[in-house]
């Protein structure tokens, strides 16, 4: 009987033991095959967050690497609406430190969402204030007798998070150049919208692995950020040349009450924008002060009639045309032109006979109609359009303005087709009188702006180049280095521009005064007074245009605008390197001026960059090919010899250096190769 007993004690057991395992069994294949798929979406929602990643906005340098667009790190306030406990406490606490009303902070805890913004961009004091609320906050504990273990879960539903937060450390200085972004870090004016794609970077999001209390144990956010690092953008600006242009020209708007004033920069041979400055602009890192208005840059997007400062590109076209040359004489009609029915035509001074040089000289619109009438309307029309007025110049900038140039051609007013010849019924803007004056200085070869030079990425690497390109050849060499001369004049004793001319250089300039229009209608009071120059005249470095905006108690542009040139032409010459005559050459050194408002960082101050430089393959150039079989020997040569014979053979190029010609492929003596491509590399004359 006991061992039967037994035996039926041993079968319950196991049966026993069956029924558990089967249990356990079962369990298990519920838990991993029925229900795992749940309860592991359940696991990843509890402990694993996924976190977005906000991209780092690259910079926006000058033309030496001096940063004037930067990204610098805040912090945020977030939180998880869902998981926060005792929101009206907690409002009431945590109000005073960031600077939201209460009632308002409660509002936005109040929410129904996996996850919200309390506030962006903290400042340094409020960061403090709400790390210390959250460390103190089991001695707070929100004023009620209870442990930080409890499931009150405020604490850990809110969170500091590193953002990235746009900086302009010299403050308006380029602001209506540079644009701004919104607090989300995208670009919404300026370079910073039109090159927002390469700048804004790539958003990523990191998982983090939160533990049963929710605190974050592990983390992939610092491996995700060198994949969220935007692109870096190198202007053709120069930050010291910006801030020149800037003040003086701030300084002339101030002594005569204008209301505004607009100057660009630019190098000559290669299209660079060194400075493009307005007043009033505005500071990038408080936009939300201004209006619409200040973001523009106008001197792209404002168009103006250019006055007396458009002779020169008169005279120029007449004088490539060969209808004219420069000792022929006009009679001026002692200050009054009658064209019958259509009206008169009036000078500042009586004048009887003037050169074509002398008109320049003088500024003679008599002088200056006289010659339009002798290029004629379809020369006129043709040079218009080889100077690139009424079109787009192709600056790398949205919103450029066409200006107006009517079709002189089938205009049936002869006062019409006469007046452009002296700059009246035509509007352009700053920039395209820029370009056009440096083809003067260029031997009447009209570049592409240059607004941006290259993109490189956070490691330094190259992502796009920007070279110089040219767009067409639009007088002889030789007419250029007339109008050099010709301008000269007028900046020499008796001419109109002589308080542009610094002492020690020389300037090839042309004064202007224009009616502002109002309505439709000439204004009698509200002037435009301009000046535009290249320096030094002999071989221009520099092309720069000043316009002063309805100026008071005065409007001449040889007395306004001329002083704004001089100021700007001068400190820049000695910025670069190029010293006044009675000083011995000298290369290029540090620059003796430095902006007042440094970046935060400390940086060494760059040497500036000699100008100018070239080193692009530019656009062939349809030209009149002339008797060149072989290739010239270029030893020797300036960048700008070396282009301007190039360019009358019709032929494709890429230039190298700066400086005097060395080496070149083709050599010398050999045939021009099929395709009409040359090489050659240039080099400082040691």
């Amino acid at each position: 009987m006991l061992g039967k007993w037994i035996r039926v004690r041993i079968i319950l057991v196991g049966l026993g033991l069956g029924i558990f395992f089967l249990a356990v069994f079962c369990r298990i294949v519920e838990l991993k095959f029925i229900r795992g798929p749940a309860l592991e979406e359940m696991a990843v929602r509890e402990h694993e967050k996924h976190c977005p990643v906000l991209p780092i906005r690259g910079s926006i340098m000058d033309r030496n690497q001096a940063e004037l667009a930067i990204s610098t790190f805040v912090k945020s306030l977030g939180a998880h609406p869902r998981r926060l406990t005792e929101k009206k406490l907690l409002s009431r606490k945590l109000a005073p430190l960031i600077g939201i009303p209460a009632p308002q902070l409660l509002e936005l805890l109040a929410r129904d969402r996996p996850f919200i913004w309390v506030k962006r961009h903290l400042t340094p004091q409020q960061t403090e204030a709400v790390e210390n609320f959250k460390a103190n906050y089991e001695k707070i504990n929100l004023g009620q007798e209870k442990n930080i273990d409890s499931k009150d879960a405020s604490l850990d539903a809110m969170y500091l998070i590193p953002e990235a937060r746009r900086y302009y450390p010299h403050q308006s200085l380029a602001g209506p150049i540079l644009g701004f972004c919104d607090i989300d870090g995208r670009g919404l004016e300026g370079l910073e919208r039109q090159f927002d794609e390469y700048i804004y970077g790539k958003p990523q999001k990191c998982i983090n692995i939160l533990d049963a209390r929710g605190h974050i144990v592990i983390s992939s956010e610092k491996e995700l950020i060198d994949d969220t690092m935007g692109d870096n953008i190198i202007l053709s600006i120069d930050r010291t040349i910006q801030y020149i242009a800037e003040k003086e020209l701030q300084q002339g708007v101030n002594k005569w009450h204008a209301a505004g004033g607009y100057v660009v920069v630019a190098a000559p041979q290669t299209g660079e924008i060194l400075a493009m400055a307005q007043i009033p602009g505005f500071d990038p890192n408080h936009y939300f002060q201004y209006t619409k208005e200040h973001y523009q840059n106008r001197n792209v997007t404002m168009a103006l009639e250019p006055g007396s400062t458009f002779k020169i590109f008169t005279v120029a076209a007449a004088l490539d045309a060969k209808v004219v040359k420069p000792m022929d004489k006009f009679h001026c009609e002692n200050g009054a032109y009658s064209l019958g029915a259509c009206g008169v035509i009036h000078d500042v001074h009586p004048y009887g006979g003037l050169t074509v040089s002398e008109i320049i000289k003088k500024s003679s619109n008599i002088g200056a109609a006289k010659i339009g009438l002798k290029l004629g309307p379809h020369r006129t029309a043709h040079y218009l359009k080889g100077f690139g007025f009424g079109q787009r110049t192709g600056i790398c900038y949205s919103g450029e303005n066409y200006g107006l140039v009517r079709n002189i051609t089938s205009c049936r007013s002869l006062i019409d087709r006469v007046t452009v010849s002296f700059g009246q019924g035509i509007t352009i803007t700053p920039l395209q009188m820029t370009m056009a004056l440096a083809a003067l200085g260029n031997d009447g070869i009209l570049m592409q702006p240059l607004l941006v030079k290259k993109i490189i990425d956070h490691k330094g690497e190259t992502v796009k180049n920007f070279h110089p390109t040219a767009v067409r050849q639009v007088l002889s060499p030789q007419t250029a280095k007339t109008m050099l001369d010709m301008m000269k004049t007028a900046t020499e004793p008796g001419g109109t521009g002589t308080e542009a001319v610094p002492p020690g250089y020389t300037v090839a300039g042309k004064t202007g005064t224009a009616q502002k229009v109002v309505g439709r209608a000439f204004s009698k009071s509200k002037y435009n007074s301009l000046f535009v120059g290249l320096t030094p005249a002999e071989n221009p470095v520099l092309a720069i245009v000043v316009v002063i905006d309805e100026p008071k108690g005065a409007i001449y542009g040889g007395v306004v605008a001329a002083p704004i040139f001089r100021e700007i032409a001068a400190q820049s010459l000695r910025f670069l390197g190029y010293y006044p005559q009675q000083h011995p050459p000298t290369t290029p050194t540090s620059p003796p001026l430095k902006s007042p408002k440094p970046p935060l960082k400390e940086t060494p101050t760059p040497t500036p960059e000699p100008l100018p430089t070239v080193q692009a393959s530019l656009t062939s150039i349809p030209l009149e090919t002339d008797s060149l079989q072989q290739m010239p020997n270029f030893k020797g040569m300036t960048i700008r010899q070396v282009i301007s014979l190039l360019n009358r053979a019709g032929m494709r190029y890429r230039i190298e250096g700066r400086g005097f010609a060395v080496e070149q492929r083709p050599a010398p003596g050999e045939p021009l190769p099929s395709d009409k491509f040359c090489w050659v590399k240039f080099k400082p004359q040691s």
